[in-house]
């Protein structure tokens, strides 16, 4: 990684600018920071501003165009495409094992907590999960007056695990929390995925009619982004409320639609590079169908 001076001192110069030239800081100054003078965090933000570069962007750049391993591994967190794929889970998991093993980083150590969860909720197809670790993460959180972005990230991986009472709880309290990073980048993609949690643990939990409202709110801010997977997931498990309204033809015919669209997206697969980390649309069909299976099974047998 190039220093913090050496990095200024690159994009200044590839940019064209002289240190004369630079109006956000004086030029001694300017001097000293490309020597190795750490510049006051005011300064650093007048410095990029003036040279067209955001934060994050300066440290992609400092590392030489690569994120550092910490903000990988949460990308790669935050990307996970399906939590059917119990091998990248593991692989993931072993990535984070890597990390931790030289490097102190709580947040990092819950995150990888969190993919254990995952894999033994696949394995055992129920979000009836006893972790000791999901409860230590909340018992810490909870004391806070104020939960921040990774706090509430954290919470809204494991409060499915919780009894149905206190996750409702953790849904209310988060959903408040949320309100404060209304305009914190790609944080509608955070908020679908939440709500989709939100139902889907109401729907495993047998009150279905609880996770309308989610259903309905995912959905929209899915089709206003342009994020069509969970748009698609959305749509489906509302197929579960509209069931118990009454709606069994409508119901059904919801399930066959986005059967029919998830495998459209497969069939496309068929022309585009093989990418083993890709969706895996039949896997997601087999899994709708195994729940929705089951699900009519129960209400035919009342």
């Amino acid at each position: 990684m190039k220093s913090f001076g050496d990095t200024i001192r690159e994009i200044r110069l590839n940019k064209n600018i002289q240190q004369s030239k630079m109006s956000s800081v004086k030029q001694s100054s300017l001097a000293n920071i490309e020597k190795g003078r750490i510049p006051s965090v005011e300064i650093f933000m007048d410095i990029l501003q003036e040279l067209d570069i955001n934060v994050l962007e300066f440290f992609y750049i400092q590392n030489n165009f690569k994120l550092v391993e910490r903000d990988h591994l949460f990308k790669l967190f935050r990307e996970q495409k399906q939590s059917l794929n119990e091998p990248f889970l593991l692989s993931l998991i072993a990535k984070y094992d890597e990390y931790l093993s030289s490097a102190n980083d709580p947040f990092a150590e819950s995150l990888r907590h969190v993919l254990s969860i995952s894999v033994e909720i696949n394995r055992q197809q129920t979000f009836d999960i006893d972790s000791p670790k999901a409860k230590e993460i909340w018992d810490k959180i909870s004391s806070q007056e104020v939960w921040y972005h990774n706090d509430i990230y954290l919470i809204t991986k494991i409060f499915y695990t919780f009894p149905i009472e206190q996750a409702e709880n953790v849904i209310i309290r988060a959903n408040k929390e949320l309100k404060k990073y209304e305009d914190y980048p790609q944080i509608h993609l955070f908020k679908i995925s939440f709500l989709l949690n939100c139902a889907r643990l109401y729907i495993l939990s047998g009150v279905p009619l609880k996770s309308k409202t989610h259903l309905i709110e995912a959905e929209r801010l899915a089709r206003l982004h342009q994020v069509e997977i969970s748009r698609i997931t959305a749509h489906h498990l509302l197929a579960y409320s509209e069931y118990l309204e009454g709606y069994h033809e409508e119901a059904q015919q919801r399930v066959n639609r986005t059967t029919k669209v998830l495998h459209a997206l497969e069939a496309l697969n068929e022309f585009t590079p093989l990418d083993e980390d890709a969706l895996n649309y039949n896997k997601i069909v087999a899994d709708h169908s195994k729940e929705w299976n089951k699900f009519l099974a129960k209400q035919n047998s009342i």
